[in-house]
């Protein structure tokens, strides 16, 4: 499954925690440390390598998304573990 890269990095930002001055942070801004477990919070491995964040975490998001997953329309479980962490409000 793949996504055109600049949705990837819209969802690389948020998981980053990027915002705009005017924007309303409602995700967490997270260090390279805190991605890391994000990740690791997700059941991944992934660590982040000190690279520009959002960037990283692109790239780890088409790495997920080329993964096996159940037809066309279903991406793989690791994204939707991802997806889930994100948007769980209950951990920042």
């Amino acid at each position: 499954m793949k996504f055109k890269p600049r949705s990837l990095i819209q969802i690389a930002d948020l998981i980053c925690g990027n915002s705009g001055p005017s924007e309303t942070a409602y995700f967490p801004y997270r260090s390279s440390s805190y991605i890391t477990e994000f990740f690791e919070e997700a059941d991944t491995e992934y660590q982040h390598d000190g690279s520009t964040r959002h960037r990283w975490v692109a790239d780890v998001l088409a790495q997920i998304l080329a993964e096996p997953h159940e037809g066309p329309t279903r991406p793989p479980d690791t994204f939707i573990r991802v997806i889930d962490r994100l948007m769980d409000r209950s951990r920042p």
